[in-house]
């Protein structure tokens, strides 16, 4: 039997550092610091960060009726119908400002921070687990992604609140234990089916813990995944025929190179964490091969997975793999438990230093990157807050507005923006996107009875500087416009032009 039996393992550990006895409730002393600097870093500055193309969208779905909304889910993001559900429900309570539409986000962010130090706690010792969730909310990735209207926080949660739940389970191999397993596999699900990948290393662990143990009990794995699979079937198999609104993501050299940085949020914290974390893993190999590999595949199996089935799945994007976060930040945490097991010495005070050395290196290695984190608008995103807030101080009523490129998601962005305000009349909107159920509106190919005697046009385009504003539109539509209309260069905004179309015959 190998030294790192998962019997042994799956055992809450009582041993500080230093290795004197903690009682079961210092739990909370483990977790409440990385909840609470989790929740400092996602509510700094998170209502002020203006929405990007995503977030728009998960505002558009949540607001729509149930009627619009399952119309929607028929065509697109079905995958994420759950979320939109659970969101829909809350701008009900809580209305839909910046704030409240991030803040189910913030919360999960810093639930995920104090599990992955409970996590790491049960698997190492409370030092580890301490660090490991310090380390996570150190993340760019964290903040980012705690500040966003989608459920990737959500995500993480489920993931280590899965994997958590399963050393509990092989602890004691209860049937009501593998059934709550299986039921939070089911959330993983649902929030974001990628998320279900973590199965691979579970079933590594799982393969450890038949090895080593002769407990039929542990068969009940099987019941537990079954659940979730189960419970994530329906989810997958109609987001499978919606595979159209994911065609554009990547896995080429550019994608696959880039892949750390985007997952981290910083190519540096990436590299230092990465580093500490194969350290850590060497050390701990011995000893704990079990845990080693069951952070290892949760690392690494599910971004090769996606990687692998990308001419079939299309799911090779950052975001759908921000849960394997936890993995890397928890290897990195047990580095001063490593460090403890490799020279069988040390004081506490210098494994205390040695940890906080890790932590606020990554803080500071990071902090370009958590300053990029709150950036408003999102790098490369057009500013629709600025553009819509120029155009609602200037409009008048009967104007009219127009959106090109791709601009045409500016749609729901001044639909946002100018909820509480009177928007100018889309008037090429022939069909609107709740008839279509979309996220897109249906043009009109006859512009002239679309656009009828309207005085002034706002044109709204996204398209790059030295390109025509006008291209995207139908030919019949820019040739109305351009001999109906001056076209006259309203203002500028990152990424995206506002011009003024004054009618010639009414000049």
């Amino acid at each position: 039997m190998d030294v790192d039996e998962p019997r042994s393992v799956a055992a809450v550990p009582t041993d500080s550092l230093d290795g004197g006895r903690l009682p079961r409730w210092s739990a909370v002393l483990v977790a409440v610091p990385a909840a609470l600097l989790t929740l400092v870093m996602t509510l700094l500055g998170i209502g002020s960060r203006a929405m990007w193309n995503d977030e728009y969208a998960t505002w558009y779905a949540s607001t729509l009726t149930f009627s619009d909304l399952g119309r929607l889910l028929q065509h697109v993001d079905t995958v994420v119908a759950p979320y939109y559900l659970f969101m829909h429900g809350w701008i009900a309570l809580f209305g839909d400002s910046e704030l409240s539409l991030r803040l189910p986000s913030a919360l999960f962010m810093a639930a995920a921070a104090a599990l992955v130090a409970l996590l790491g706690r049960r698997m190492f010792d409370t030092g580890s687990g301490a660090v490991a969730g310090l380390l996570f909310a150190g993340i760019p990735s964290v903040t980012r992604y705690g500040q966003e209207a989608r459920p990737y926080a959500f995500a993480i949660t489920f993931a280590v609140l899965s994997t958590l739940l399963l050393l509990r389970a092989v602890d004691r191999p209860s049937w009501l234990r593998w059934i709550g397993y299986g039921l939070v596999l089911v959330g993983a699900a649902m929030v974001h089916i990628v998320t279900l990948t973590i199965l691979l290393a579970h079933a590594v662990y799982m393969w450890r813990v038949f090895r080593a143990k002769d407990d039929f009990r542990q068969l009940r794995w099987i019941a537990g995944v079954v659940i979730g699979i189960t419970g994530g079937l329906p989810l997958a198999a109609k987001g499978s025929q919606q595979s159209g609104a994911i065609a554009w993501i990547r896995a080429d050299g550019s994608a696959v190179a880039n892949m750390p940085d985007k997952v981290f949020g910083s190519w540096q914290v990436a590299l230092l964490m990465a580093g500490v974390a194969v350290l850590a893993a060497a050390f701990l190999w011995k000893r704990h091969r079990s845990l080693v590999l069951l952070l290892l595949t949760w690392a690494i199996a599910p971004p090769l997975f996606c990687y692998l089935t990308f001419p079939i799945l299309h799911l090779f994007l950052h975001r759908y793999l921000l849960f394997t976060l936890p993995a890397w930040a928890l290897l990195a945490g047990a580095a001063g438990y490593a460090l403890i097991r490799f020279t069988r010495e040390g004081t506490s005070i210098a494994l205390s230093l040695s940890a906080l050395t890790v932590v606020a290196g990554v803080f500071y290695v990071g902090l370009p990157a958590l300053q990029e984190a709150r950036r408003s608008p999102v790098l490369g995103e057009p500013d629709f807050r600025g553009a819509a807030a120029a155009v609602l101080a200037r409009t008048h009523p009967g104007d009219g507005v127009v959106y090109t490129g791709t601009g045409r998601n500016g749609r729901r962005a001044f639909g946002f923006e100018g909820r509480d305000a009177k928007l100018p009349k889309d008037v090429l909107v022939l069909k609107t996107s709740q008839q279509l159920g979309g996220f897109g509106a249906q043009e009109c190919t006859e512009p002239v009875t679309c656009v009828g005697e309207t005085r002034r046009l706002w044109l709204v385009s996204a398209t790059e500087f030295y390109m025509d504003p006008m291209i995207g539109l139908p030919e019949t539509t820019q040739a109305f416009l351009t001999s109906a209309y001056t076209l006259t260069e309203f203002k500028n905004f990152e990424h995206v032009r506002v011009f003024v179309l004054n009618r010639k015959d009414q000049l």
